[in-house]
């Protein structure tokens, strides 16, 4: 009866969460998800959810765990798996994986692979070998003292589990596998990397961050079916999922988008006490808004002690535009004091957001107030601006956060 039991548990629906493109969310028994539509069922209804339309689909009670594979592979298009028996030849590359099965995937879709155990004291050099442009091979080597990463550049003509045939200066040389810490492939100027930019980003339940990218997908029992962006289809058990990401193309970060205008003011009103004591430039420099994290430049925008990854920190007086073409439908954000100041005394600071001529959404938003939500209508919108102005006449604690504050593309008319 135990097994019988357990058995059932291991098939039931996944409990999911989804997120429309609308501002709404679901909650229940995700039981498919097909080309067109999702289906849930909620409170003891079945829902068919348009797939256009839904933002992400999360699995909350799938708790992260450990990789048992050391190895890693890095894609072109942004996926990483972590991996064992990584394996390559002139012109593909292959792995195995728990979370996505075997891996065959052409050489021009991988960017670079990781040889050895992740060691965080290499971790910034690794990185930074990722961000390189090379039109040669960067064979990554721990130096024999452990002080930190080297590399030699030349051609990697294989990879096998003992060695690593490398073409240095004319010379085919064969390096031991585990002396590599790791490869970055290179690539010609204005080559094609063989992957096209992903329609869906499934997150996967490794604690290091596991991402498949995907083409298309499909919910069988069980499995999520995937064409991979290296176009390679693989099939995920849903019990290792932890997110499934379809914003791509269909949202767009205010963050990420360059201001029309970006006017600072000054830190304190006309006639104040302490007004013109700081020089404009460097009042600018000190106190400017800033993308993806405070103004002090040190964390990121937090509001009652959740961390938010993108969003504006705006110092009042400040006054920014963007240029949004009638492109977009609606702007979700959190709005609020960040906690860097939110607990050192009541005061208040006005946010005004004003969609070409017309308002909508004015509040003076105290350092008491929760976090506020808020999805404003941008339909027909050309210009959007944001003014961040003294609430009570003084500039204490007007660090005000726009957190997560997303665009939502407006659909093409029939």
């Amino acid at each position: 009866m135990l097994v019988l039991t357990l058995f059932a548990v291991l098939l039931a629906p996944p409990d999911a969460k989804i997120s429309m493109l609308n501002g709404q969310t679901h909650g229940g028994a995700l039981s498919a998800i097909s080309a067109a539509d999702v289906e849930i069922t909620e409170n003891g209804a079945l829902f068919k959810l348009p797939l256009e339309d839904v933002m992400a689909i999360e699995f909350p009670q799938i708790a992260p765990v450990a990789s048992v594979e050391s190895q890693m592979l890095f894609f072109f298009d942004g996926s990483q798996l972590h991996g064992s028996s990584i394996a390559r030849t002139a012109k593909s590359l292959t792995a195995q994986t728990v979370l996505c099965g075997a891996i065959d995937a052409n050489v021009d879709a991988i960017h670079a692979v990781r040889l050895q155990a992740d060691n965080p004291s290499y971790t910034q050099q690794w990185n930074t070998f990722l961000k390189r442009n090379s039109e040669k091979d960067n064979l990554v080597v721990a130096k024999r003292d452990g002080s930190g990463l080297d590399f030699l550049a030349g051609i990697v003509s294989k990879v096998t589990s003992d060695n690593v045939e490398f073409l240095l200066d004319g010379e085919t040389i064969s390096v031991p596998a585990e002396r590599v810490y790791g490869i970055v492939f290179g690539r010609l100027p204005g080559s094609q990397t063989g992957t096209a930019g992903p329609d869906v980003s499934i997150q996967l339940t490794s604690i290091a961050g596991d991402v498949c990218n995907a083409k298309t997908m499909i919910l069988e029992g069980d499995q999520l079916k995937a064409e991979s962006a290296w176009g390679q289809m693989v099939s995920v058990p849903f019990n290792q999922l932890q997110k499934i990401d379809l914003s791509n193309g269909r949202i767009q970060f205010l963050a990420e988008m360059p201001a029309l205008l970006e006017r600072f003011d000054g830190i304190d009103p006309a006639n104040s006490l302490f007004a013109g004591l700081i020089p404009p430039d460097q009042q600018k420099l000190l106190f400017g808004p800033q993308r993806n994290m405070t103004i002090e430049r040190q964390s990121k925008l937090r509001l009652r002690g959740r961390e938010f990854a993108r969003g504006l920190c705006i110092h009042s007086r400040s006054e920014l535009q963007w240029e949004l073409k009638k492109q977009f439908s609606a702007m979700d954000c959190v709005v609020g004091v960040d906690d860097e100041v939110a607990f050192n005394g009541s005061h208040a600071v006005l946010l005004k957001i004003m969609g070409d001529d017309n308002v909508l959404f004015e509040k003076l938003i105290a350092t008491s107030d929760d976090p506020l939500p808020l999805r404003l209508a941008l339909d027909g919108v050309s210009k959007l601006t944001i003014l961040v102005d003294f609430g009570d006449g003084s500039s204490v604690c007007d660090w005000l956060d726009i957190a997560e504050a997303r665009l939502v593309i407006a659909k093409e008319k029939p």
